[in-house]
């Protein structure tokens, strides 16, 4: 058997139908053997960055595993801050990419480049994934794909890279295996399992000694505990949050994209109704609760988050149960150990990279376990008699939600999100809105209206520009419903070229340019601390925009340029249609992103202010 047809037959008898990738001549006998599988489908992006987005797009919205690929040199380059979203939002992605023969290789130390398009990709994408190999023997492409997958979708999720070189690509499997036992993997369930229970068994403090070994990364992150130890520390840790719940008046449960699975998550929020507590999520956990969900607070965020989600978790509660949530300075502020100071954390989290980072200073009223999300869920599930309700707390926190909104309200310069309401009302029917990286970003997880089972994609971890055209592409294969993108003026032309792609599969994909003429973001920064020297930000300074109505019209593609204050006279019936179809909206030149904490201000106190009455007597509750 082929080694290129093992490797499809192999992926899509694990699921995975739709290979995203742009052709070259050393990854070509891959894309034939996609070709020929009578069960799998290639789709070609315009530029390899756009297929690798696409490939974490699908990954988001169909919560499961992707696979992208491109030939060697420039092609596998393109891929890398594909493979970093994928990385830093725990996004399952196999990774192929071409490589010249072998027998070319010099064996030469220092040596910059033998082949054409020859380039180290293993060495240049190891920090960013959770394993990268190069394949040296035909047989080897068994052992290394059966273990590549398995990393890829264990423990915290993860890409995965595989660099397959010429002749191996055209060599010659004899005995195709599609399940191995982690022994035969070369992952060793016993020494793995005893190490993760080494791990629970450590305070955190004594992580980083466990760990530090090169190679440990991978293999800890994708060890199966040994099912009564995991049991044991679920056990653990759920006796702990019953007994901060007993002693707790205003717990919050806050929700990461750590806990990756819907089943899990359904779990927590039924717990969540049960006891009547309120759910605060990072942004990547936006749409795990639709938008109206009487126990949905918000998004928590250091610099743009919702107010009340940042005023109930970081200065009311007085108790944070935390699954999945890496509490990173994007979430919380930089002032890391100003954090919630008044409320007791119970962090329960599978990576133990993420509890080695101290939230309270010297660990103060502040518990970790490296366990499951799931199985911790199922202990509290079977505990749940034993704890009570929380329904004051719960009016509290509607009161706070109800009175900063209507402060948020008041701000004219918020006139972008009431935009996005209304957009968001109008894409009901789509499985899927990927929204890119900008302003446009703030004002879409602020308040976009997420219905239930319609997902919100970003890119969370590493702010990649350019990401939300391609993810939308991924995400309508992984759904196969209609989906939308929103984006900003700067984001969308870095994938721009990807309107062919949505043309020539006619993808119903409903795109929205909100195009304020500026790189927004980085021009509120320049306002605020630069003097308001607008470099590379606007017209005149180094940066400008096309028509993009035009630019999707010259694709065929149906298109549409209104002002913004004709957005409820124009957009609805425009995104009415079937297809694909672009909306640009063009926006007043200095639009920003409000509310925004301030440098050295707590998070829950953001610009514009809140009126002093208003904050004195929501701190007083």
């Amino acid at each position: 058997m082929k080694v290129t047809d093992y490797i499809v037959e192999f992926l899509q008898r694990k699921g995975i139908h739709d290979f995203f990738g742009y052709q070259g001549t050393m990854i070509a006998h891959l894309v034939d053997s996609i070709e020929k599988n009578p069960h799998t489908r290639s789709h070609s992006s315009y530029h390899e960055q756009g297929a690798a987005f696409a490939a974490c797009g699908y990954a988001q919205a169909g919560e499961r595993c992707a696979c992208a690929y491109a030939t060697s040199g420039p092609g596998a380059a393109n891929l890398i801050s594909g493979i970093a979203d994928a990385y830093f939002d725990s996004l399952p992605v196999v990774f192929l990419t071409g490589q010249l023969n072998t027998y070319e290789y010099s064996g030469i130390p220092g040596l910059r480049q033998q082949g054409f398009q020859e380039i180290d990709i293993v060495a240049m994408t190891k920090p960013v994934t959770k394993y990268a190999v190069q394949i040296w023997e035909d047989e080897d492409i068994v052992k290394e794909l059966n273990k590549a997958y398995h990393i890829a979708n264990s423990g915290r999720k993860g890409p995965v890279l595989i660099d397959l070189p010429m002749n191996i690509q055209r060599g010659d499997v004899k005995n195709p295996v599609y399940e191995m036992s982690l022994e035969e993997m070369g992952l060793g369930e016993a020494r793995l399992g005893c190490l993760g229970a080494e791990v629970n068994r450590c305070e955190v403090s004594d992580f980083a000694g466990m760990v530090a070994e090169s190679g440990e990364r991978e293999a800890l992150d994708s060890a199966k505990l040994a099912e009564g130890e995991n049991s044991d520390y679920a056990v653990v840790a759920a006796n702990a949050i019953r007994g901060a719940l007993d002693k707790a008046q205003r717990p919050v449960i806050m929700l990461g994209h750590g806990v990756s699975d819907k089943a899990v998550r359904d779990q927590l929020f039924t717990l969540a109704r049960q006891w009547k507590i309120p759910v605060i999520t990072s942004v990547l956990e936006m749409s795990a609760l639709p938008w109206d969900d009487p126990l949905n607070f918000g998004c928590i965020g250091g610099a743009y988050g919702h107010r009340y989600a940042n005023m109930i978790a970081n200065a009311k509660s007085d108790l944070l149960l935390c699954f999945g949530i890496s509490l990173c300075t994007r979430q919380i502020g930089t002032k890391v150990h100003e954090f919630a100071k008044g409320a007791e954390i119970v962090r329960v989290d599978i990576d133990p990279y993420n509890l080695q980072r101290e939230i309270h200073e010297g660990r103060k009223g502040e518990k970790c376990f490296c366990v499951s999300a799931e199985d911790v869920a199922c202990k509290l599930t079977e505990q749940q008699a034993q704890i009570g309700s929380y329904e004051e707390w719960l009016a509290v926190c509607r009161k706070i939600r109800k009175e900063l909104e209507q402060v948020d309200d008041a701000t004219p310069q918020r006139y972008p999100n009431r935009m996005i309401a209304y957009l968001s009302d109008r894409l009901f029917d789509t499985g899927a809105v990927a929204v890119d990286v900008g302003q446009h970003m703030v004002w879409s997880y602020q308040s976009f209206h997420n219905r239930q089972g319609q997902k919100t994609l970003f890119s969370g971890g590493h702010g990649a520009m350019g990401y939300a055209l391609p993810a939308a592409i991924g995400a309508y294969y992984a759904t196969g419903k209609p989906v939308a993108c929103i984006c900003g003026d700067g984001a969308f032309q870095m994938n721009i070229q990807e309107l062919q792609w949505v043309k020539r599969e006619n993808i119903p994909v409903k795109m929205i340019v909100m195009n304020n003429e500026a790189l927004g973001m980085i021009r509120h920064l320049q306002r605020d601390y630069f003097d308001c020297v607008y470099a590379d930000t606007s017209d005149g300074s180094g940066f400008s925009s096309c028509n993009f109505s035009d630019v999707a019209q010259a694709y065929k593609i149906p298109a549409k340029r209104i002002q913004g204050e004709d957005v409820e006279k124009y957009a609805g019936k425009f995104l009415e249609q079937n297809g694909p179809e672009l909306l640009e909206i063009m926006l007043e030149h200095g639009t920003y992103a409000y509310p925004k904490t301030c440098l050295g201000e707590p998070i829950h106190n953001q610009q514009p202010y809140i009126p002093k009455p208003i904050f004195d007597e929501l701190m007083e509750l």
